[in-house]
C-alpha cells in the first residue's frame, strides 16, 4: 500500500463518503485548524497529570475530531453521520457550554487586552 494516491495533485482533496474540493477551500482549511487544534490540546494533555482536567482535554480533542469529521463531508452525506461520531449534536455544544462555564468561573477571563 502507497502513502500517497496522487487524487490532489490536480489541487483537490476528496471528502467523507465522496466528493471533492480545493485544498484551499475554507473547509479544509476550517479542518486543517482543528486537527493542529487537536495536537496542541494532545501535547497540553500529555504534560498534565491524570486527573479532571486529563479527562476533559480528551473529551474535548474527541470532540474536535467529531467536528473536522462534519466539515469534511459534503453536506448531501450529513444524513450517513453518526451523531456524536461523525456529526454534531446539540448535546455536544451543551456539554461544551457546561465546560466553558465552569473554565470561566475558576479562571476568569481578561478584562484587558492581552499581547
Amino acid at each position: 500500500m502507497k502513502v500517497y494516491t496522487k487524487r490532489g495533485d490536480d489541487g483537490t482533496t476528496g471528502l467523507l463518503y465522496g466528493g471533492r474540493v480545493a485544498k484551499d477551500d475554507l473547509r479544509t482549511e476550517a479542518y486543517g485548524t482543528l486537527d493542529e487544534a487537536g495536537s496542541a490540546l494532545g501535547l497540553a494533555r500529555a504534560e498534565l497529570a491524570e486527573g479532571q482536567w486529563h479527562e476533559t482535554v480528551l473529551e474535548v480533542q474527541r470532540e474536535l475530531f467529531v467536528v473536522a469529521a462534519q466539515l469534511a463531508t459534503a453536506v448531501e452525506h450529513w444524513p450517513q453521520l453518526a451523531d456524536e461520531v461523525s456529526r454534531v449534536t446539540p448535546a455536544m455544544v451543551d456539554r461544551l457550554e457546561v465546560r466553558i462555564d465552569a473554565l470561566t468561573a475558576r479562571h476568569p477571563l481578561p478584562t484587558e487586552f492581552v499581547v
